[in-house]
Parts: structure tokens; sequence; C-alpha cells
């Protein structure tokens, strides 16, 4: 059975449809060794797509329980957890968007494409995981990159974390998790169980010991990309 390397782990998946083999296929490695296995079998499938309030392909449904396996493995045991955000790399540091859905974070990494221009790679615009590895905090890719798949199998430690939100200037300012705690939450896997609230809660109150938070406003110029990185500055 392929063993994949994804945030760091390596992590037994046998999938079952050809679509998710392709997506998962840049993370494969040589190791036998694994952490967990993370694979769906063909009845767990089924059972989503029977249980789905919307017409589902077997593939997407696959690509959620395994991703939600893994985001799970994560919180649990490994000091990380999955969040729902747009990220980039710039001179080797990491930075994350979150925000609401139809808020803008796709097109605002974009506006740092444009203002910084080769000095920027794109990790994963949609479903990233963040990890705590060896006392510092990385962005990890996922094979799960959203309806655009922009981004590449990187990791890169982060700079800083963004709450995105629309406004009629652009301005950045540092702020607390307690002040964001609703976006913070919507961006990630709702824990399954109380101990996994509270590890959870501890992980955030960690993350931003370590890395900076900040609420962004912002319009659709490029110009939000300069006010977004010198807030990150210093």
């Amino acid at each position: 059975m392929p063993v994949y390397k994804i945030a760091e782990l390596p992590i037994r998946i046998d999938p079952v449809t050809p679509q998710t083999a392709k997506r998962l296929q840049p993370y494969l490695c040589q190791s036998e060794d694994y952490e967990f296995d993370a694979s769906s079998s063909a009845a767990e499938i089924d059972a989503y797509i029977a249980k789905s309030r919307t017409p589902c392909l077997p593939y997407l449904a696959e690509d959620v329980l395994v991703l939600t396996k893994i985001s799970r493995a994560v919180l649990g045991g490994y000091n990380g957890c999955f969040f729902h955000s747009s990220c980039l790399e710039l001179d080797g540091e990491g930075y994350l968007f979150t925000a609401l859905s139809g808020t803008g974070k796709s097109t605002h990494t974009a506006n740092w494409r444009k203002y910084f221009g080769d000095r920027v790679t794109m990790i994963n615009d949609d479903k990233p995981i963040i990890r705590k590895i060896h006392d510092k905090y990385y962005v990890c890719s996922t094979p799960w990159m959203g309806k655009s798949d922009i981004g590449c199998n990187m990791i890169s430690p982060i700079k800083a974390i963004y709450v995105l939100k629309r406004g009629d200037e652009n301005t950045a300012s540092l702020t607390t998790p307690s002040k964001q705690i609703r976006q913070l939450m919507e961006a990630t896997l709702l824990p399954d169980s109380r101990e996994s609230m509270v590890r959870l809660l501890t992980l955030f109150d960690d993350l931003f010991l370590h890395v900076k938070l900040i609420e962004l406003y912002c319009t659709p110029d490029a110009d939000s990309a300069r006010v977004a990185y010198e807030a990150a500055q210093g």
C-alpha cells in the first residue's frame, strides 16, 4: 500500500478512485513505515454519498474523507490542525489568509503575486495544514488545493496569519485570537470531542504566541498586498 508524505508525516493511503490517486501522486514517498492510515473504503465513500444533501461524485467524497482523517490525526497527536486558507511563501516565510467564504482570499493572494512577482510561491490556495515542528510553526501544503488547484508540495515557516475582511480602504493591524475566534474556528475542522476542542484551543494559544495575527481590511487593488506585508514586518 502506498505511503505519502503530507505535512512532513508519512501517511498510508490506499486510493479507491483514480482521481484521488492522481491528486496524491506528487506526495508519494519511498518509505514503508508510516505514522497512521488515512484510507477510506469504498463502503465509507458510498455511505458519505448516501448521506450527502447534494449530489457528490465518488472522488470528491473520498477527498473529504481522507483529508478529514488526516486532519483529525494531526490535531490528535502531531501538534497541528487543518486551516482553511490561501497561503503563500515570500522570501522564505509563509503568509496565510483566512476569511469567510466569498470574501476574496484568492483575489488577495493574486495581488501578492502581482505586487511581489517571482518572489512569491503559492503554497496552497485552500486547504493547508499548520504544524509545530521542532518548536517552530510551519504551513504545510496538502494535495487538496481548491477549485483553482494552485499550490505545490512544500512547507514554510509561518510569518503571519491574516483574518481577511472587505474594506473601503486597505488597513492592517495586529489583533488577538479572542477577537477573531469565530473566523479562526470556521477555518478549521470542528473538533469531534471535548478533548479535541481543548487541544485545538491550546494549539491556537501557543500558535499566536509565536506568529503574528493580523486583521486585514482590504480592497481588490494590488496595493493591499503592500499594506498587508508591511503590517507583518518588525
